[in-house]
């Protein structure tokens, strides 16, 4: 079936329709574009830092994102920030396409590593920690140090908000990762923005692929030829996540429309989640003695988590 508008050969199939290359495009940034309006996820003052690997999902965020505030004279308030881990014959090839695209497109980047942040690559911490605990989780750790030096570094760009690229895919996932887990107090911070309460040291973080799927952002970046690699972290064979992607994904083939129906029924429950863990309950923000960052302790996940890869 030839697509409907433009009579040619479809490359993408909806419900009630086939769309060519062309009309592929416009839907999918009409998409992304409709999310941003919707939950007013940039505002024209904002300084917008891009939370970028150089694979399929931050490319297309970092693209997007850029793209919208060119079309209003916005383009110089976006800045891309990468974080590499250091995962040997991985993050440098990411790194080396997504610092081409940046020149390419005028974007500022800025560059954070483990080594330098945490005295440790991934790599080398999770050998360390993996002696003393054949179980522990590579998930943990790096989510534990990416989100300290994502926060960080989007404040040395003077953010106002932070930009990742988690798409409907990602979403559904963490939503039911966090029941599983019955770690409400983590769910009710969900949605395409981030995030109960305001502090001046945490950066919000909003979600303009909230609504896209993770076929459609690969899909995207084909027919626009973006040169990313498609390959997975080499840790995330290991994550309970990944588990949780593929039976979403068994799901979604049996059941179309799964994983969005998972993060509607979220959105429609948000607001009670909140007022229970939030406004009934309070959330008093306390500083890491060791760092000063904002924890919900005296000494934060990262600090102790360093310490121990540090130590044991």
């Amino acid at each position: 079936m030839a697509c409907k508008l433009c009579k040619i050969k479809p490359i993408y199939k909806l419900p009630n329709e086939t769309l060519c290359k062309t009309c592929f495009i416009k839907y999918f940034e009409n998409k992304v574009f409709k999310t941003i309006r919707k939950h007013n996820l940039f505002n024209l003052d904002d300084k917008l830092v891009v939370a970028t690997s150089g694979g399929k999902d931050s490319i297309t965020v970092l693209y997007l994102t850029h793209k919208f505030l060119s079309k209003k004279g916005l383009q110089d308030n976006v800045s891309a920030l990468v974080i590499d881990e250091g995962i040997a014959n991985y993050r440098e090839h990411t790194i080396e396409f997504l610092e081409n695209f940046c020149k390419k497109h005028k974007i500022n980047l800025k560059n954070i590593s483990y080594q330098k942040r945490f005295d440790s690559t991934l790599d080398n911490a999770i050998k360390k920690l993996k002696e003393k605990d054949s179980n522990v989780s590579p998930c943990n750790i790096c989510g534990t140090f990416r989100r300290n030096a994502l926060n960080i570094g989007a404040r040395e760009l003077g953010a106002t908000k932070l930009v990742t690229g988690h798409n409907l895919d990602d979403e559904a996932q963490s939503i039911l990762l966090n029941i599983f887990k019955n770690n409400f107090s983590i769910l009710n911070r969900m949605g395409p923005c981030n995030g109960t309460v305001t502090d001046s040291k945490f950066i919000p973080r909003v979600k303009p692929l909230y609504n896209v799927t993770e076929k459609e952002v690969r899909l995207y970046t084909i027919v626009m030829g973006f040169d990313v690699t498609y390959d997975e972290c080499p840790y995330s064979y290991e994550s309970f996540r990944g588990e949780i992607g593929d039976m979403l994904n068994k799901l979604e083939d049996k059941v179309g429309g799964v994983k969005s129906s998972i993060t509607k029924f979220y959105l429609e429950i948000k607001d009670d989640l909140q007022k229970k863990y939030v406004k009934n309950n309070g959330c008093q923000i306390k500083y890491c003695t060791v760092c000063g960052e904002p924890a919900n302790k005296l000494v934060c996940n990262t600090c102790e988590m360093k310490e121990f890869v540090r130590n044991g």
